[in-house]
Parts: C-alpha cells; structure tokens; sequence
C-alpha cells in the first residue's frame, strides 16, 4: 500500500484526514464498550474491528475531536462523536478509517478490497446491473477488475448516504460508470446529483472514497 496520506490526498478534500494500520499489528482498545463489541467474535474478525477502531482514533485525534469511544451504531456503521462524521473499512492485512469535521463535510464514504480474485459471475449478478453489466469491454491493465472497482466503490457510496440518511441501498440501487483510464467513478443513485468516488488501485489493493461537503 502506498504511503496512505499520499492515498487520502488524491481521495478527499484538504480537510479529511486518514490512518490505516496493519491488521496484524495487536491493535487493542483502551475502551470497555470497544472491546466489549468485539468480545464473542472470531479473533480475526476482532482484530479488524479494533484495528479500525484504532484507525478511527487516530484520525479523530488529528482533527482534535477524539472522545471516547466509537459505539457500534444502527446498521452496524461507526457512532461517530457529534460533529464528525467519517468512514472505517479493512481487508486483507490492513484497516482504515478517514474523518472529518460535519461542518466541513455532509458524508464521507471510503472502502479497502483486496484486488485478486475479480468478482466471480455469479456475484457480479449481484453487484452489477443489467447496464453496469452490458459494459463493453475496454483495452486497459485492470480491465478484468472493472466489476471489484465497481463493487468497491458502491461500498462507499452506501457508507457515505447511509448515515445521514438511513437509506439502506442495495447494489442495484447505484449505477456506476468507472472510468478505468482516470482512476475515478461516477455513481448515479435516485435522489441525488451525480457522485465522483476516487479510485486509487496499488500493491493489490483497491480503495476508493468520495466525500459530498453540502
């Protein structure tokens, strides 16, 4: 992965901040509820979720709005503290989180897939709609991962509507139109103006992000 700061930067607006950590790094929690949320699951599944926590944290702590902890909120997102909003992903061996200040931003989306294997035939049904589908194909290096990208990048458009809305988007919902060439997507979903999503593919991983500030 490349230098994340370098990887936010081409995301987000100036005002966004991010940290990713290695999921294999012991991240613990110095907060009851945190560890508490996590105390049943399987262990891989617990390091994730404090990893990411432990991302959350530090990002929040370079806004200077780190207050306590990160409550599992409805629809499973992150309880972000009042007047922040923000965004937690993992996969693979890392996990991030990106955050701002609400009265910088409305929403902020962000997602980390691992790039192998592309989606297989029968998923990508479920990701992609009959027109997503109906794509021609392109001459490009990544053409064989267009539907991951897409699948990638609907993650972060329903953790970006989601919290302020409590829309729960299915797949289908979103229409997206990734330009492989430009490293970004266009997302089409009822209701809303046209949304850019980034795109930024490196060392095996995809992760994209948007941010609508209004």
């Amino acid at each position: 992965m490349p230098p994340f700061d370098d990887v936010v930067a081409r995301l987000f607006p100036p005002f966004v901040r991010g940290v990713l950590l290695p999921t294999g790094g012991g991240c613990e929690s110095p907060h009851p509820e945190e560890r508490a949320a996590v105390a049943s699951v399987a262990e891989r599944r617990r390091r994730e979720f404090l990893c990411g926590r432990a991302c959350a944290h530090a990002a929040l702590r370079a806004i200077g709005l780190d207050r306590g902890p990160i409550a599992v909120g409805r629809g499973r997102q992150p309880a972000w503290p009042p007047g922040v909003v923000g965004s937690i992903s993992h996969a693979g061996d890392w996990a991030g989180a990106v955050v701002a200040r609400a009265a910088d931003a409305w929403g902020i989306g962000f997602d980390i897939e691992v790039l192998d294997p592309p989606l297989a035939p029968d998923v990508e049904h479920l990701v992609l709609t009959r027109a997503e589908r109906g794509v021609p194909p392109v001459d490009h290096p990544l053409a064989a991962y267009r539907s991951k990208i897409a699948y990638s990048a609907k993650e972060a458009v329903y953790k970006c509507l989601f919290p302020p809305t409590g829309r729960r988007l299915s797949f289908h919902d979103v229409e997206m139109d990734v330009d492989l060439s430009a490293s970004c997507a266009r997302a089409q979903v009822a209701d809303f103006p046209l949304l850019d999503v980034g795109v930024v593919v490196a060392h095996g991983y995809v992760v994209t992000g948007l941010c609508i500030t209004g």
